[in-house]
């Protein structure tokens, strides 16, 4: 079990080194020079020496190795630089937007799990019922449609026709509810669609049929034993779906306005302001894999036969 860590901190210490590297060469060769940018928007009319000297006061006179060093190191010691736009720390601007994104991945997640499970369940019990054709014809349906377009549709149905919620912002408890279930339907299509797999296979088991031939209701059976039989798969299943809920939280954020990480980055797009979007980059993709690590220790826990090399 000590080899299995180690195997894999130092795989993810790789992964993160080689995330690093991608993340600053994408963001740094960007058309377009941030100096100049910067100049036009505090509507300076930019010129060589104006701009030759704001690239030396930001670092970007010097060679890319040198800048990714610094950065890294920077990186590594919790500075995550200042913003071109404000001058403010990227550190702080990220940490006060990781509440309001961790409340909408929650809330997300509370809804796809409360959808899929008993989805699954259901779908197993009556596989060629009405119900299970219904419920695997709108998990294809969910998973073809863009998160964006759900939202939309959501707006303007629940929100504008029906004034029953807020269209955006962050005002309370009932602003959540919109965006929550736009980014949960599809975290709830992810879901279903690995659960409903692994359930049909745990409840053709001879356990479970046996639990059914002696009374037992059959989707009794399917949610007790088969889906504790499931349960290393769900686990994968649930990492991976949180995984893809903070990937998605950008599109979802940007159009119900939710004041996280996700509109932050786009905001700091439009800008080029190349320090939040880095510093973005780097948080989701450090929790993501971290998410995925974290998975995959719960999955050998679950189930031994993962600890095998």
């Amino acid at each position: 079990m000590t080899a299995l860590l180690l195997r894999r901190a130092a795989e993810l210490l790789l992964a993160l080194l080689t995330l690093s590297v991608l993340v600053f060469l994408l963001t740094s060769l960007a058309p377009g020079d941030p100096a100049e940018e910067i100049l036009r928007r505090g509507g300076v009319q930019p010129t060589a020496a104006g701009v030759a000297l704001l690239r030396a006061e930001l670092g970007l006179d010097q060679p890319l190795f040198t800048r990714y060093l610094r950065w890294l190191l920077g990186v590594l010691s919790g500075d995550l630089g200042r913003s071109y736009v404000d001058r403010s720390p990227v550190a702080a601007e990220l940490l006060a937007r990781v509440p309001a994104t961790l409340r909408l991945a929650g809330a997300a997640a509370l809804v796809a799990a409360v959808l899929a499970v008993p989805a699954a369940i259901w779908a197993v019990v009556r596989p060629g019922g009405l119900g299970g054709r219904a419920i695997a014809f709108v998990t294809v349906a969910v998973t073809g449609v863009p998160p964006y377009i759900v939202g939309i549709l959501l707006i303007s149905v629940v929100a504008v026709g029906l004034r029953a919620l807020p269209t955006g912002g962050a005002d309370g408890p009932a602003s959540v509810v919109l965006p929550a279930l736009t980014l949960g339907l599809a975290g709830a299509a992810t879901l279903l669609r690995l659960l409903r797999a692994d359930l049909a296979e745990a409840a053709r088991q001879p356990f479970v049929r046996l639990a059914a031939a002696k009374g037992l209701r059959r989707r009794r059976a399917v949610a007790v034993h088969a889906l504790r039989v499931a349960a290393p798969n769900a686990v994968t299943a649930a990492g991976t779906m949180l995984a893809e809920l903070l990937a998605g939280a950008v599109v979802v954020e940007t159009l119900f306005a939710w004041p996280g990480l996700g509109q932050l980055a786009v905001s700091a797009i439009r800008q080029r302001d190349l320090p939040v979007v880095q510093g973005y980059v780097v948080v989701v993709a450090v929790a993501t894999v971290l998410l995925l690590a974290l998975t995959e220790l719960l999955l050998t826990a679950c189930d031994p036969r993962a600890r095998r090399p």
